[in-house]
């Protein structure tokens, strides 16, 4: 599975509703939640959402863990992402949840909220706390509890072509209006500045740079706001304004942007780390030095890009919480994080992975990590991974022309408030 797929997928999840009847909670545990007893062979089940490359990584840890652990057995289990939502749902209302899932974020606060999962609030230390980064650690905490930690982030950040920017004469834009100008001096036949990518995902830079939200923590609508609209019609602006690509073929858009992006067509392209193997396939960057990242350019009135990531959570009917947990921080410590940047270039969400010498000279996670330094969370709610079911449509009806970006964010508030039972 390549990262431009896990992005399709974790696309797939958002846009898939439960499916699942009303059961409000979790099978009650079937045992005491206590250590298991001394001398006892403990088997802790693993649901992992990996890709191919990174579960060879993830293969040699937990080998090193079960050498030090020999009273703990891990039951690996590879679960497709585009499936694990519902599995796990499916599953814990059985009662037959794994220990431990690799939880997409925005899948935390939806399991918490259904009772499916263990709070570790006593389990996580306060030096761990204080080393995970804030974005990425928020999507854990629902109604002041912690219910995971995170595993690995990422944040979309402006990717440009340093070979083309420097053929226009241009620096890297830190603002909105320095974007818009070096798209059009970097726009030509054959070439373009800026792809606009007609998903809702990718338009969320825009809408905050210009003051706008979507949901907040409490569940007000905002997507529809003055600012929010003045942010998608910025966005707009590169399409209409001939300075993006003409050819908007949406089911194909995000391949087409990639393929674009590596021949030297786009000048300029959102994309997260999840992108970085195929780029550098790329015959433009070869050379890997020609590949730039920078933070997504700030505007009027803010900056931001969607964090984005998993987590990893013990499910509230685990009959070995303790030894979870402990499987849980092995897997996750800064050694650990380490080795999965280097061989996967999985954004750590540990200060602490930052600052080993080769994380440190690497240009690629050096770059994203800047992104996620002024990265915006998305909103920590149950419904959180359900809003971009109507909010992509629209924005594509917006890039189409068949909408105003008034009318096709008035539809999305229409819908989240439909969401959210307002």
């Amino acid at each position: 599975m390549t990262k431009k797929k896990v992005f399709g997928f974790t696309m797939v999840a958002a846009l898939t509703a439960t499916t699942l009847v009303g059961c409000s909670g979790a099978a009650e545990p079937q045992a005491d939640q206590g250590a298991a007893k001394e001398g006892e062979k403990v088997k802790i089940k693993y649901w992992s959402t990996m890709n191919p490359e990174e579960t060879q990584t993830l293969e040699g840890i937990v080998a090193e863990f079960e050498q030090k652990n020999p009273n703990i057995d891990v039951d690996v289990q590879n679960v497709p992402f585009s499936d694990a939502q519902n599995k796990f749902k499916t599953s814990a209302q059985g009662g037959d949840a794994p220990d431990v899932l690799r939880c997409e974020i925005a899948w935390t606060p939806e399991f918490a909220a259904l009772g499916f999962l263990l709070p570790i609030d006593d389990k996580l230390s306060a030096e761990d706390k204080k080393d995970f980064l804030k974005a990425p650690f928020n999507y854990n905490v629902y109604q002041g509890k912690t219910y995971g930690v995170p595993h690995v982030t990422d944040a979309p950040a402006l990717l440009y072509n340093k070979r083309l920017f420097k053929e226009a004469g241009v620096e890297v834009p830190k603002t909105m209006d320095e974007m818009y100008a070096a798209a059009k001096k970097l726009t030509k036949e054959g070439q373009y500045g800026f792809f606009v990518s007609a998903d809702s995902y990718f338009s969320q830079p825009f809408i905050w740079a210009f003051g706008g939200n979507t949901i907040t923590d409490n569940k007000d609508v905002k997507i529809a706001s003055a600012d929010s609209i003045k942010g998608l019609e910025f966005m707009l602006k590169f399409k209409n304004d001939k300075l993006s690509q003409q050819n908007f073929d949406f089911a194909n858009q995000y391949n087409n942007m990639m393929t674009d992006f590596k021949e030297g067509k786009a000048a300029m392209i959102i994309n997260g780390p999840w992108a970085t193997a195929d780029i550098l396939s790329g015959k433009e960057f070869k050379d890997a030095a020609n590949f730039g990242i920078a933070p997504v350019p700030a505007g009027p009135k803010g900056q931001g890009s969607p964090v984005g990531g998993h987590n990893y959570v013990i499910s509230k009917a685990s009959k070995n919480p303790n030894e979870a947990y402990k499987f849980i921080e092995f897997l996750n410590s800064t050694e650990n994080q380490v080795k999965f940047a280097k061989a996967n270039k999985l954004l750590p969400t540990r200060q602490s992975a930052y600052d080993n010498a080769d994380l440190k000279a690497d240009a690629v996670l050096q770059g994203f990590k800047a992104q996620m330094d002024v990265a915006t969370n998305r909103p920590v709610i149950p419904e959180g991974g359900q809003m971009f079911a109507d909010f992509t449509p629209n924005v594509e009806a917006a890039v189409k022309g068949t909408k105003t970006a008034e009318q096709a964010l008035k539809d999305v508030e229409a819908a989240w408030n439909k969401l959210l039972k307002k």
